[in-house]
């Protein structure tokens, strides 16, 4: 946690990296790749005519579909409001391209309703489907932590609404407001690592089928 702050503050402390699975390291693009400028979230909105929907609203669906999550919880009553405060809400027509591979990373986003594809081209042409992201799924959150390039696409399957928080405003949540940035990132962590379990136990599976 400490690590994702320096980093999302854009500072230098040094901080230990921890060994690379040899099985997952070739599927990572390398950190001197080219990075293709940053998309910011109300460029992307323009591109893909998604209609805005009020804050407020777009919190209190986050809090619905996280009501598990126990930091959130112990923040309090006011949390919808502070949530509203840092959030925005959209609604996205199907078939559109939220996030495009190796474009630098300005925001993520919270699937609030519908599902979306996550998929990645791969060098050869190839695309590989990675799987499908539903309500309460987290999207783009990898480069906004490292600040390197989308590892892949995610584009929509139906109509969806999501919940966005810019990098800009993460920032400055973390000094207006650390409590509800820690219950975030902590929200965030979790739904990462397990998406990397997942990604293990599928792996674990094919290796042992050959």
């Amino acid at each position: 946690m400490k690590a994702l702050f320096s980093r999302l503050r854009g500072r230098t402390d040094t901080v230990a990296e921890a060994p690379v699975d040899s099985a997952l390291a070739t599927s990572l693009l390398p950190l001197e790749a080219p990075l293709a400028p940053p998309v910011g979230w109300d460029t992307r909105a323009a591109e893909l005519r998604a209609r805005a929907m009020d804050s407020t609203e777009a919190a209190r669906q986050l809090l619905q579909r996280w009501q598990g999550e126990e930091a959130l919880g112990r923040l309090g009553g006011d949390t919808l409001g502070r949530l509203a405060r840092v959030l925005q809400g959209a609604q996205v027509p199907p078939a559109c391209e939220l996030i495009r591979q190796d474009e630098g990373g300005e925001f993520l986003l919270v699937l609030l309703e519908g599902q979306v594809m996550v998929e990645r081209q791969q060098p050869g042409g190839h695309l590989l489907r990675l799987g499908e992201a539903h309500a309460g799924d987290v999207l783009g959150e990898m480069a906004l932590f490292d600040h390197g390039p989308r590892f892949c696409a995610c584009r929509t399957l139906s109509p969806v609404t999501v919940a966005v928080l810019p990098s800009s405003a993460l920032r400055a949540l973390m000094i207006d407001d650390a409590p509800l940035a820690a219950a975030l990132l902590a929200a965030f962590a979790r739904r990462l690592s397990l998406r990397l379990r997942q990604t293990g136990a599928r792996l674990g599976a094919l290796l042992a089928a050959t």
